[in-house]
């Protein structure tokens, strides 16, 4: 399990710098994505780069705080996701729907290992 922990630790960090480039290219002007996008949702994107960032180093080291800030990272994606779909369907590109889920789905099986990894690591 410690193994798996780490491998998660080294893809949130992975996914955290991804969001920070793209959406820091973006958001000075230096990349056009070549579809109208909404700065408040890049602007959302990097700063939760810089929290996966963190929670990828925190998990790494096995600290007691990656725990919260998973279910934290994920609940925040999923509301997100939920708002994309819901109230801002029919303006929304098809591409930030798509990297939503991916991020979604993503810190969904991460918080899911964690929690499982906390009952396996309390039964031992």
């Amino acid at each position: 399990m410690k193994i798996l922990i780490k491998i998660i630790a080294v893809l949130a960090a992975i996914i955290g710098i991804m969001a920070v480039i793209t959406g820091s290219r973006v958001l000075l002007g230096l990349f056009d994505p070549g579809y109208q996008y909404f700065t408040v949702l890049v602007s959302y994107n990097v700063i939760m780069g810089f929290v996966s960032i963190v929670a990828g180093i925190l998990i790494w080291k096995d600290s007691a705080k990656y725990k919260p800030l998973t279910y934290f990272i994920t609940s925040a994606h999923i509301i997100v996701f939920l708002l994309l779909i819901i109230v801002f369907s029919d303006v929304i590109s098809d591409h930030s729907i798509s990297a939503m889920t991916f991020r979604s789905v993503a810190w969904i099986i991460f918080s899911l290992i964690v929690w499982k990894s906390k009952s396996v690591m309390d039964k031992t």
